[in-house]
Order: structure tokens, then C-alpha cells, then sequence
């Protein structure tokens, strides 16, 4: 199953939902996707362009979303629309990964282990032993874990 991470950004109305639709729908019919929403940069949105997003998951069953970075507001309308069934979010990307990436169900309680996380590159789950560099070992890309168990795209040289 391929992966695929959307930053929603700015204004997500009808017109950048159809957008959505229209990018996505050709990759998803052919085959099963993992996806992220991140919804960090989205600003503005509409019943219509949330709508498009649940339908898009509707439409394709055999994918699995998930959504991470919403605002208490976005999480009103969220809920509200029944999104959260369809696509449940989280406080942070790597939590969304993690999700994504393990297969398990969704909890409600659902908190990552915090001796594993995700590759910012590749999303591939890695043991890890706290903060440090770490390399992941499927596609060789090197990272900083912080204490928060937070990757960034760098390494730390102290």
C-alpha cells in the first residue's frame, strides 16, 4: 500500500475539495493508499469542502486516512460531519503516522509507544531508545528525535 501526505493549506471549500477529488480519485482507484491530511495551514473551510473529503474516503474503502494538525474549531465541524469515523485525526503527524503505518484499530485511548517511531521520509516504524540521530534503515534517511518524541529532518551535532 503507497502512501501519500496532503497539506491542506489556506481555504478548503467546494473548489479545492473537487481539487481533492480529482488529484486523488485516478491514484486511489488503481490502487490502496495510506493518507495523511494535514491540516496545520488551513485556515478557512466550508461544510462542502469537508464533505468532499469524507466522500473521498467513502469512495474508497480500501484506503485508509487519517488527519492530524486541526484547530478546536475544525475539530467542532469534524465531529459534527461524522468525520472522525472515517477519518480520525490526532495531535501530531507522527502520532497520525504511527496510525497509519501500524494497522492497528483505531482507540480511543490510542497513545504511540513511546519506544517506536515513524520516519519523517519514509514512514517506516523504528525502535528507538529516546532522543538522539537516528538513521532508518529501509531507506537511509537520518533524522533528530527530540525528547518529545518529535522528529526533525536533521541531524543534531551535540
Amino acid at each position: 500500500m503507497k502512501e501519500l501526505i496532503v497539506n491542506l493549506q489556506g481555504k478548503l471549500d467546494s473548489l479545492l475539495g473537487n481539487t481533492f477529488r480529482e488529484k486523488t480519485d485516478p491514484l486511489l482507484r488503481s490502487e490502496p493508499h495510506k493518507i495523511l491530511l494535514d491540516a496545520r495551514d488551513l485556515q478557512v473551510w466550508d461544510e462542502n469542502g469537508l464533505l468532499s473529503l469524507k466522500n473521498s474516503s467513502l469512495s474508497h474503502l480500501s484506503s485508509k486516512y487519517a488527519a492530524c494538525g486541526l484547530s478546536e474549531s475544525l475539530m467542532g465541524d469534524w465531529n459534527r460531519l461524522g468525520l472522525r469515523e472515517k477519518i480520525p485525526y490526532f495531535k501530531t503527524r507522527e502520532e497520525a503516522k504511527y496510525y497509519l503505518v501500524s494497522g492497528q484499530n483505531l482507540d480511543r485511548s490510542f497513545e504511540p509507544n513511546e519506544s517506536t517511531t515513524a520516519c519523517p521520509a519514509c514512514l517506516q516504524i523504528l525502535r528507538v531508545q529516546g532522543k538522539g540521530n537516528y538513521r532508518c534503515p529501509s531507506c537511509g534517511h537520518t533524522f533528530y528525535l527530540t525528547a518529545d518524541y518529535r522528529t526533525a529532518s536533521y541531524e543534531k551535532l551535540f
